[in-house]
């Protein structure tokens, strides 16, 4: 916060309990405060800041968060990390025919927190088939059987940073249908994550993505991604109304979908920093199209480039 302060030319001014009189006597005239503030928050500024004009104003200091320094960067690195490097392993351990998508989620949740060394963004995604096609799923008791696909969506939190990613798998033998559907969407998510760099209107990447899926653009039925930082959701947005232009050193979201409702549903989530020309994807893990069988090695159904 300090720093933000000094890069942006303001005071911080760090309180616990009353403020300060000398800051009380030294604010006068409009300051804003951010309108998520709860109302009792709100009214108390207003008693503290009695020769200041107070109005709220809607986000603030996200808008300052979004370019992470490089410190902010190298924690969600590690975040990152931790994640690529639990969740395949976690997959040949605990994949077994009839463990429920909650039976999954709970085990997965525990092995990402590492006994308390990190926490969760979110809630982890785990969803079977046509829970898959859900964009928004919350785990429930449908039990893993061959043919089933796999959508896990996951991310820990380390040192308040949090990491987001989207991976899919599956348990034995796969349609050509669910094949078909996953290479063109991994087509077209990695040639959009070609395009981030600075200076790229985030719609226009959401519009790319649209335009790439063709036909089954209309079974893509949310934004394209979104900022990462102290929060799983902020600043930028990456939608077809946003009005957001990438800057270097944000963190953004690639997360085009296919939802087929009752079928299946495919995710691909990368996160990435943004640079001057390009820029660095912290998601590693693979995004071969992975087949786990409980008696049998893990195959390739399909290599990602």
């Amino acid at each position: 916060a300090t720093a933000l302060a000094e890069k942006e030319g303001f005071e911080f001014v760090l309180f616990a309990g009353a403020v300060p009189m000398v800051l009380v006597e030294a604010v006068t005239g409009p300051i804003w405060a951010e309108d998520s503030l709860s109302m009792s928050e709100f009214k108390r500024y207003r008693r503290w800041f009695k020769q200041a004009k107070l109005k709220a104003q809607a986000g603030a200091i996200e808008t300052l968060r979004k370019v992470k320094s490089e410190t902010e960067l190298d924690i969600m690195r590690a975040a990152q990390a931790h994640v690529d490097a639990a969740l395949v392993p976690f997959l040949k351990s605990n994949l077994k025919a009839g463990v429920t998508e909650a039976q999954l989620k709970f085990k997965l949740d525990q092995a990402l927190q590492a006994e308390g060394r990190y926490g969760l963004s979110f809630e982890s995604i785990v969803g079977f088939s046509a829970g898959s096609a859900l964009p928004h799923y919350e785990s429930a008791d449908r039990a893993l059987k061959p043919g089933d696909n796999i959508l896990i969506d996951c991310g820990v939190i380390d040192r308040r940073y949090c990491s987001d990613m989207t991976r899919n798998f599956v348990f034995g033998a796969s349609s050509e249908g669910y094949k078909k559907d996953y290479a063109k969407l991994l087509q077209v998510q990695s040639e959009a994550l070609k395009k981030v760099k600075s200076g790229v209107k985030a719609k226009s990447l959401d519009a790319f993505c649209r335009k790439g899926l063709g036909d089954l653009a209309a079974l893509f039925v949310h934004s394209l991604g979104h900022g990462v930082g102290l929060e799983i959701h902020e600043a930028p947005t990456l939608s077809a109304g946003s009005k957001d232009v990438l800057q270097t050193g944000e963190v953004v979201t690639i997360e085009p979908g296919i939802y087929r409702p009752g079928e299946y549903g495919i995710r691909l989530e990368d996160t990435t920093i943004v640079l001057d020309d390009g820029n660095e994807v912290l998601t590693k893990t693979t995004k071969d199209l992975l087949s786990f069988n409980e008696d049998g090695p893990v195959q390739i159904l399909l290599a990602a480039a």
